[in-house]
Parts: structure tokens; C-alpha cells; sequence
């Protein structure tokens, strides 16, 4: 069964539900099974090792040390096949390694990690002047508008993007200009919840990342799975949902069968639920 109650005894219930997301989208996004080598015989080797650490993440009490293994043999990799180097990849490594080196005293290391991800991207995107003045988001609307959608699971590598034809054909330089701007803030703020653990921040930080996959139609390779599983890092115990939903809504927006809205209509009905929630109250 999915979270044996060894796990719990050495691991917060947020980075556990946190990393049960990453291993699944990992899983069912293939990249448990891409890997580089000189022989077939070295790819399937590296193949069968991280599919058992991410089974072991889900179905085995040693989550922690699975983590540290899969994070250790992901930065190995990275390291020696600049080929394969991917920031998301990276971004995933970064997650499971301070999972695994957390404890009661240093429980914050995951949430300290996302923070110092979206303060250097938005201090490297205030640096840009193309970011500042609105070229970069002209330019990147545009090609989408041209090329259609990215890669995603289940989704097709250059369908039409309506969304963004829409966009190019109503947008103007002020406009692109303020939606730089924005993202910059964004970033910042999102990097203060993550530093300063506002539960307010998840719902932003999935907000975020829905809106980037509505838009593009691509996952970023594992950005998606790891900024929004991030969200998770916020919450308290009892807002955090079971294992085994999590693994089934990982499984329903990581595998072939997906669609770039589907986290969209399953985020707003979350949101819709949340407020009903509040507005209701504890019967």
C-alpha cells in the first residue's frame, strides 16, 4: 500500500505527498525510462534502477533514502551527459535531495529551495530588458501563434494554439510590457510564500503553472509536475489530500491520455470546492 506508516515516522506528510508526485510524473512522462549511455545495455540498466527507486518512493518505507538515490543518480547524469541536461530535470534533482536531507529541525529545505528558484528566475528576468520592456513576450506569442502548441503528454507537438493566435492578434507592446512585469512580481511573491510558508502561496503557485501549460501546451519537460506538486510544501496535514488521490491525479495529467485543460478545469473545481468550503464553514 501506498505511504507504509514507516514513512510518516521520518518524513512530513507535505514532502511525502510532494515526492510521490514528482516519482509518479516521472514514471508515466517516460523520463524514468530515457536515459543516455554508450550502450543500450548501460540505458537499461539506468532504466530498471530509477523505475525501482521511484516504486520504492510510493511502496516501500524508505522514501527518504529512494529519494536521495534517485536525486543522486539524476544529478550523475546531468553531470556527465551535458546532453541530457535539463534545468527541469535539474529543478526535480534539487526537490528530491532536499526531501531526503530534511528533518525536524531542517524541515524547511524543500520550501527554502523552491524560494531560491523563482527569486533567481525573476532577478535573472529583471535583468533582461527584453523581459522589462515587453519584446520577449511579443516575440514568444508570436512564435507559439506560429508554431502552435509544445510538447505535453497527450498533446500533439505543433497543433493549432488558439489561444495564443488570440493573443498575438489583441496584443500591443504596453500590454506584453505589463505582462513581463508581472510575471517578475509573481516570481518574487511566489519566492516570499515559499520563504515565509503563506498557505495563500499554493493556490497561487498552481495558478501560475496552469497558466503556463494552458498557454503553451507543454509540461516544460517536469517544470509543471515539480512547481505545482511545490504547492503541496505550503499546506497543512489536514488540507493535503491522500496518497493514493495523489498518485491518480499525477497518473491522469502525466500519462498519453491527458489534455493541456485538463489542469485547468481540475484547478478551478478545486478552487470552486475551496471556496464553498470556506463559505460554509465546519458543520
Amino acid at each position: 500500500m501506498l505511504s507504509l506508516r514507516a514513512t510518516h515516522d521520518v518524513l512530513p506528510t507535505s514532502h511525502l505527498r510532494m515526492v510521490q508526485v514528482l516519482v509518479t510524473a516521472w514514471l508515466f512522462t517516460g523520463q524514468s525510462l530515457l536515459w543516455p549511455g554508450p550502450h543500450p545495455l548501460w540505458s537499461g540498466a539506468l532504466a530498471a534502477l530509477s523505475t525501482t527507486l521511484c516504486l520504492g518512493v510510493l511502496f516501500s518505507p524508505f522514501t527518504r533514502a529512494c529519494s536521495f538515490a534517485l536525486a543522486a543518480l539524476i544529478g550523475l547524469e546531468l553531470a556527465t551527459q551535458p546532453t541530457w541536461f535539463a534545468h527541469n530535470r535539474l529543478f526535480v534533482a534539487a526537490l528530491l535531495l532536499m526531501v531526503s536531507l530534511s528533518s525536524t529541525r531542517f524541515a524547511a529545505l524543500p520550501r527554502l529551495q523552491v524560494a531560491l528558484v523563482y527569486a533567481v528566475a525573476a532577478f535573472d528576468k529583471l535583468l533582461e530588458p527584453a523581459w522589462r520592456d515587453g519584446r520577449f513576450f511579443e516575440s514568444f506569442i508570436a512564435q507559439l501563434a506560429r508554431f502552435g502548441l509544445m510538447w505535453a503528454p497527450g498533446g500533439t507537438v505543433g497543433a493549432p494554439n488558439p489561444l495564443a493566435v488570440w493573443l498575438e492578434s489583441v496584443g500591443h507592446r504596453p500590454a506584453w510590457m505589463l505582462l513581463g512585469l508581472s510575471v517578475i512580481a509573481l516570481e518574487l511573491f511566489l519566492a516570499a510564500c515559499f520563504l515565509g510558508s503563506l498557505r495563500f502561496g499554493a493556490w497561487l503557485n498552481v495558478a501560475f503553472h496552469v497558466g503556463v501549460y494552458a498557454l503553451t501546451g507543454s509540461t516544460m519537460g517536469q517544470f509543471f509536475f515539480a512547481g505545482a506538486a511545490a504547492s503541496l510544501l505550503l499546506l497543512e496535514a489536514h488540507e493535503l489530500p491522500g496518497a493514493r488521490l495523489t498518485v491518480l491525479a499525477t497518473i491522469a495529467l502525466a500519462g498519453p491520455w491527458t489534455h493541456r485543460y485538463a489542469p485547468v478545469v481540475i484547478f478551478l473545481t478545486l478552487l470552486l470546492l475551496r471556496a464553498r468550503s470556506a463559505l460554509t464553514g465546519p458543520k
